[in-house]
Order: structure tokens, then sequence, then C-alpha cells
């Protein structure tokens, strides 16, 4: 095929061509086992196995209540719980299954982007083939679609249809998608000011504010709904000085567009870090990045597609820039992380498309598509290497351990991953330094009086379970471990008074065993 032809492409094969970018792109991640908060959300959730007469209960609940953890009311995302159930009925505990649905998942949002894109530039074809194959492969792309309990996917599912429906002017179905992206994750509470600069480019100020009053009305809806369910409505707070919130966002805006740009080197895990200077080199950066932000948002303020595309990311990620350092891995605070990046690489991978079409004129047309082909080749190299890190939970938390090595959180995953294995003496090794960067983690103490448990030595396993005990009162799971280590160790009236309290604080997955322990009379 000559290059020039690639523009006359009809959307049949527009479409294949996008298919095999992403099968080939993310293939790998076939063979993916669940990972990190997969466990939470998936394996060992009590209620994934909800029957569908009971899914509407998942709207009255905060996302980790399904898990059983009440102490974590953060985020309501009843979506996202309702899809994990559903593709648990089609695969059941099979990682495979759920790998293929978020693989097929991300197809449908790159071939929508594509019709987004027909939209936008219908009289560039070209520009929607380049910026959806970006967007099929980019390297940012790799956790949301390559983890299993991922939300990004399902999230910018809905996200993409309601913007392409609203393009469409197909109001009522814009709507429902925008709702239910909302019902995904937070930060769609972004989209309206987003669909504004779109609708008052076409209709004016005042009928496009009018067009755009039913998403915020949505909103509303839905705010009330998180205050109901959820212990906040805007996110932590740190309590650090302003100045310092400020530089800190503006450098974590910088590293956010700079793995949009150039998404290498990629991580799992990026540690909490601030700002205290305008001195210092990233902050220079992100100021300089600012002004060039401006002066590019001015030139091409007339282009009403141009203009959104270049605006929407940043739309879209204020909300998790707000909240820089405050999100939690374990423990540790992460500063950025990339899978927040699935929905402003949308818009971006347009942008940048549509920049260069319209920059490069026909007699060097060869040359840009030279440079698709390779961007292509290299963006999909690093996706695929960047999944191997998911692969499991060895293969994750060695990388980010050999990044992080004070991640207290990927200490105890590696020792947790190795303890699966029965490498205990290697599981103990990495629990006891996740304990060097976090003293009082009960998680860590239950799972160094477990080790100790199974190598027999039960005056230890009892003095770490208490530990986690006094640290965190309200564990049940502790007040088991506690109780059957005290009565292999012969303190049986000792291990009664903990069997009660198990009792009382267990989660709903430890149904069964509370229901053994009843028929033995405690």
């Amino acid at each position: 095929m000559k290059w020039s032809s690639l523009e006359q492409v009809s959307s049949v094969k527009s479409y294949i061509i996008l298919a095999l970018i992403v099968t080939a792109a993310f293939a790998y991640s076939l063979q993916n086992s669940f990972v990190w908060d997969d466990y939470g959300l998936i394996v060992d959730n009590p209620k994934i196995a909800l029957p569908i007469r009971e899914i509407p209960t998942l709207f009255i609940s905060h996302l980790w209540k399904i898990e059983g953890a009440e102490f974590r009311r953060v985020y309501y995302r009843p979506m996202v719980m309702t899809f994990h159930i559903l593709n648990y009925k089609i695969w059941g505990p099979n990682p495979w299954g759920f790998h293929l649905t978020n693989i097929l998942l991300h197809m449908i949002c790159v071939v929508i982007l594509y019709r987004v894109g027909l939209l936008l530039f219908s009289t560039e074809k070209l520009i929607a083939l380049i910026g959806a194959s970006v967007f099929a492969v980019h390297p940012v792309n790799n956790e949301p679609v390559g983890r299993a309990a991922s939300g990004e996917v399902i999230f910018g599912f809905f996200v993409i249809f309601s913007l392409y429906f609203f393009l469409k002017e197909k109001k009522y179905l814009s709507w429902i998608t925008f709702f239910l992206a909302l019902l995904s994750k937070e930060v769609a509470v972004m989209m309206p000011f987003a669909l504004l600069i779109l609708t008052t480019h076409k209709k004016g100020l005042k009928k496009g504010m009018f067009e755009v009053i039913p998403y915020a009305a949505l909103v509303g809806i839905y705010l009330v709904l998180r205050v109901l369910f959820t212990d906040t409505v805007l996110g932590g707070w740190v309590a650090q000085p302003i100045l310092t919130r400020t530089f800190t966002m503006a450098v974590a805006t910088l590293d956010y567009v700079r793995l949009l740009v150039i998404p290498y080197p990629l991580s799992a895990f990026y540690p909490a870090r601030w700002y205290t200077s305008i001195f210092e080199p990233k902050v220079l950066l992100a100021a300089l990045l600012f002004i060039l932000g401006l002066l590019l948002a001015f030139k091409i303020r007339k282009d009403k597609a141009m203009f959104f595309l270049l605006i929407f990311p940043f739309i879209m990620l204020a909300p998790v820039i707000w909240r820089v350092n405050t999100f939690t891995a374990g423990r540790d605070l992460m500063y950025i992380a990339e899978r927040f990046l699935y929905i402003p690489a949308l818009s971006f991978s347009l942008f940048v498309s549509a920049y260069f079409v319209k920059l490069t004129g026909d007699a060097r047309r060869k040359y840009l598509m030279i440079g698709w082909v390779l961007v292509i080749i290299i963006f999909a190299a690093i996706t695929i290497s960047s999944n191997m890190i998911w692969k499991n939970n060895i293969t994750l938390f060695e990388k980010i351990v050999e990044e992080s090595p004070n991640a207290a959180f990927a200490h105890q995953g590696l020792g947790d991953a190795y303890k699966e294995i029965g490498k205990l003496d290697d599981a103990m090794n990495h629990w006891l330094k996740a304990l060097e960067s976090d003293l009082d983690n009960p998680l860590i103490l239950n799972s160094v009086g477990n080790a100790y448990y199974l190598k027999g030595d039960y005056n230890k396993a009892i003095n770490a379970y208490k530990m986690a005990i006094r640290v965190f009162p309200q564990m049940g799971e502790v007040y088991y471990n506690l109780a059957i280590t005290l009565e292999k160790a012969g303190r049986k009236e000792e291990a009664k008074v903990y069997y009660k309290k198990f009792i009382k604080l267990a989660p709903e997955s430890y149904r069964g065993i509370i229901s053994e322990l009843r028929e033995k009379g405690l």
C-alpha cells in the first residue's frame, strides 16, 4: 500500500488496522496473573460472586465495603464493581478472561476515538487514524489495560462514548454514558467543563452553558450519592504550605505531560516528593511549560477542535494534580500515577496527530507516515516491555523495590508473594525490611506473625499479632491468627478470648470459620 493511499483507507480497514495494533501491543498481558489490588477487589472479595439480582446493592455502598473494609470509605465506584462481578460470572477466577475483557474494552475505546476524530476532522481522515493508533499503543496505558482490576478502561469506555454521542448530538445517550462515567470514577465531574469549550465555540457562551446544564445536574446527583456513601467529597488535604503545594502541583503537571510526550522510563510507583522553591530546576521547567502552553492555546484558540483537544487533558487531570502526594499504596504515598493518564491520552493523541498533519504539507506527507510507523513500533515495544512487569506479584514488587528500596508496601507485597511459593526466609526478609520503613503497620506485623507461625515459633508469632492488634484493634483477621496460635501453644483459655473477639470483628469472607466456631460454643 502506498503512503498516499493510507489517507483514503476505508473505515472498515481502519478498524482492522487498529484492532491488530491493540492485539499486538497487549496480547502479552493475557498471561498476566492477578496482582496487587486485584486480590482485594476480585480474588479474595467475598462478594465477587454476588447474584445479579443483588447488583443494585452496589449502588448504595462505597467501593471497599464490597471487599469488607469498612474503614476505607473513600471511593464511590459502583460501575467498576459491577464490571468486575459480571466479568467474574463469565470467566470465574480466571485472570486470562479479565485481561481479555480489558483488551476488548480498550479496543472499543480506540475505535470510538477514531470515530470522534472523524467527527472533529471530517476532511482529514488520516488525523483520526494516526491519533487512534497512537492511543492504542501508548505506553501509559500498560497498567489500565494490563492489570485486571484497574477501573480506568471501563471509565474511559463511558467517557469516550459520552463525548462521541455529544458530538453526534445524541443528547440522551451522552447524558446516560456520562452518568455511568461518574459512577466509574470521580474525575468525570470535570467533563462538563471540557464540553463547555466545544459547545460555546459552536453556539456562544449563553447557549453553550445552557447545553451543559444537564451534565452539571448529573454531577450534582452524583455528589449527593458520594456524600451519602463515602467520608469525603474532594479528597484528602495535606498540611503543606500553599507555595509548596503549588510548586509540587506544577511539577506534577510537567511530569504528566512528559509521560504523554516521552513515555519512558515508566514506573508502577512514584514515591511522594515535595518541591519547596521556585528556583528548583523542575519548578522552573514547569513554569516554562505553563507559558508555552498558554502561547499555544492562544495561537489555536479559534480552532475549536484543536483547542478542545489541547485543554481536555489538563481539565481531566486537575483533580489528581490537586491531590498530588495523597494517593496511597499500602501506607506509602504516591506522587503521581501513570494510570491517571488513560483519559488525557485520548485527546492528547488526537491533538498531536492533528498538529503534525496540519503542519506537514502534501510534499512532506511521506515523512509524516514514516514517523507515524516508527512511533507505533517504539510505543508498542515499550508497552509490551512494561506489561511484563505486571505478570505476577513477584515481577511487579521486585521492580518497585529495585526503583524504590524504601517502599514498605512493595516489600510487604513481595514478602507475601514469596510466602505463597513457600520461600519463607525470603518472605521474612522483605517483611522485616518493610517494618524498617513502616514500624507500626498492622498488615506487615500480621504477615510476620504468619511466618513465625509457619516456622513453629509460636511465641514470636503471638508477639507480632499482639503488636498488630495494639496498632489497629479493628483488624478481625489478626484475632483469628492470634487465637489459633495461642491454641497451638497450649494456651486454650486465652485463645477463646480472641476467638470471641474475632467473631465480633471478622469480615464476611470468614463466614464459614465463624459458623464452625459457633458450633464449638464460642
